[in-house]
């Protein structure tokens, strides 16, 4: 056999690899903006077959800097993201089977995410982040990265983990009104749009997809970010990582 037609091979010579894990798991994307475009990507390059993406926004032309399942005829039609990223990455793994939902995440069932074995969260507000890792937490792992700039973070939550909501003060729950960027940081009510840069992305992106092989090979790879969360700093190429204490009150834990 020639070991150039099997397009996974480079990736199955990593000792310990186990493909079948990857094929066989359910996961879902949650926002179908930049981090989910590139999650999507990352994702199907690896061999996944059976993924959702739930998004109800429409693309636009601003979105194509580094959205790269995108194209101006998407902008032009305001074709839904959901849609586009699925006609897209159908090219990329033909034999995916890829269900777009459009919706938004609040609207779904308590146990929609129970049928998932992975959830990413590339959302762009803390209220659907929330909303999405209360649903999580008690019954699949979520993977939630954010961007801003040249900044960016990786969350995984996993039962019986701290969780999102731990980290989160009073005066967070008073203004959650507002919509927030990825990275918790409060934006203009009049311009509502935070810096982004496709190099952030990617990079935030593919360590949520590395965390994915974490967990789906169960810990052969090292642990993952459960309990704690990554930021990047693009500025001085640092990473650090931080352990998030789970708290007493937290109400996704009672």
């Amino acid at each position: 056999m020639d070991i150039d037609s099997d397009v996974h091979d480079r990736q199955k010579r990593i000792s310990g690899w186990g493909q079948e894990k990857i094929t066989d798991a359910n996961v879902a994307v949650v926002g179908a903006g930049a981090l989910g475009n590139e999650v999507v990507k990352n994702l199907l390059q690896l061999g996944v077959q059976r993924l959702t993406i739930i998004d109800f926004d429409t693309v636009v032309k601003a979105n194509l800097n580094r959205c790269v399942l995108f194209t101006e005829a998407d902008a032009e039609n305001k074709t839904l993201k959901a849609e586009a990223m699925t006609l897209a990455g159908q090219k990329l793994n033909p034999s995916a089977a890829i269900t777009p939902i459009i919706k938004n995440v609040e609207t779904l069932d308590d146990k929609f995410f129970a049928n998932f074995d992975a959830v990413f969260g590339c959302l762009d507000n803390l209220g659907a982040r929330l909303h999405v890792n209360a649903n999580c937490y008690n019954a699949v792992p979520l993977i939630d990265g954010g961007t801003t700039g040249f900044m960016g973070k990786v969350q995984v939550v996993s039962k019986p983990s701290a969780c999102i909501e731990c980290a989160m003060s009073k005066q967070d729950y008073a203004i959650l009104w507002r919509k927030y960027s990825c990275t918790g940081k409060q934006l203009d009510i009049f311009d509502p749009k935070m810096p982004a840069l496709p190099t952030t992305t990617s990079i935030i992106a593919g360590i949520q997809a590395n965390e994915f092989l974490k967990i789906i090979h169960s810990g052969k790879f090292g642990a993952s970010l459960a309990g704690r969360y990554l930021f990047y700093n693009g500025l001085t190429a640092e990473t650090r990582i931080y352990s998030v204490e789970k708290r007493e009150k937290c109400p996704v834990h009672q």
